[in-house]
């Protein structure tokens, strides 16, 4: 259990739209420690403030970038006698699109974004200072979606999905060009991480017969089960139950298709070990019983 609040999306983004472009200033900002099950992405417009999170406090400054994932803890914090601007983009990825086709593909966002941030090194500033012509480029980007969003005349959920994305091929550009500035450690420990996060998918693809459980697959990927199961929705589009189900029902179907074993042994074979269970999420996957599925294979 955290000591600090986990803001669920649908408490703070509309369902339809899961999107929200807010202005942060000394006057409009959140002091207090939390964390939420969406994506936000911020860009420092003017000024400077701090921002505090796993436990450690950064100076930011106008031009710099950054990314809080979903269930990662932060808080901004005042500098003496200083004012801010600060753009902070809240969605979840299927804002952009239902499929999240967009978004995995492009894998030097979702490494800025979401890998990026597991590293713990005592020398990785969780930021990006954007060179004053991408400075450029993120302001009128932001300016858009904000008009945009302000006005909401027809058409607006289109225009901001178009400048959302050019934000993040923006971001995932200008990471690209960053990550070879820096060390072959930070480099390494980015591919580790996103190597061990498809090894936990691999691993459920294999194993999908046990009785696993997602701490234990979580444990696979280097995250915790919240964060996994975020990463999940964004390069699968499903859940972890909704995926291990999906990888069980395949087989079953495989089974049902090319080998004389009756249900109840497949049922088995695939990881339920109750035949009840299994024909309930056959047909709800399926839209057929396991039966009629074997009488009438598609």
């Amino acid at each position: 259990m955290s000591d600090f609040p986990v803001y669920a999306y649908k408490e703070m983004l509309d369902e339809e739209f899961p999107f929200k472009v807010e202005v942060r200033t000394p006057a409009y900002m959140n002091k207090t420690k939390h964390a939420h099950e969406h994506l936000q992405l911020c860009y420092m417009m003017s000024g400077s403030c701090l921002h505090v999170t796993n436990g450690r406090s950064y100076v930011l400054t106008k031009g710099d970038i950054f990314s809080i994932p979903p269930y990662q803890e932060h808080r901004l914090e005042l500098r003496e006698s200083m004012d801010f601007v600060l753009f902070q983009i809240d969605f979840m990825p299927h804002a952009i699109n239902e499929g999240l086709r967009d978004l995995t593909r492009m894998q030097t966002f979702v490494d800025f974004a979401y890998i990026r941030p597991l590293i713990s090194q005592e020398d990785l500033i969780p930021k990006m200072a954007l060179p004053p012509n991408i400075q450029s480029s993120v302001e009128n980007v932001l300016q858009v979606m904000r008009n945009e969003w302000d006005e909401m005349e027809d058409g607006y959920q289109l225009a901001i999905k178009a400048e959302l994305l050019k934000l993040l091929v923006i971001t995932g550009r200008q990471y690209a060009r960053y990550s070879e500035t820096q060390g072959q450690q930070e480099q390494r420990e980015v591919l580790f991480h996103r190597e061990a996060f498809h090894k936990a998918i691999a691993y459920m693809e294999s194993q999908y017969h046990e009785d696993l459980n997602l701490e234990d697959v979580a444990n696979i990927a280097y995250m915790s089960p919240s964060y996994f199961s975020s990463m999940l929705r964004l390069v699968k589009g499903k859940s972890y139950i909704e995926l291990l189900s999906a990888i069980r029902m395949q087989v079953a179907m495989e089974l049902l298709r090319d080998s004389d074993l009756n249900v109840t042994e497949i049922a088995s074979r695939v990881g339920y070990n109750h035949i009840s269970h299994f024909n309930r999420m056959f047909k709800k996957l399926t839209g057929v019983t396991p039966r009629d599925f074997r009488k009438h294979p598609s």
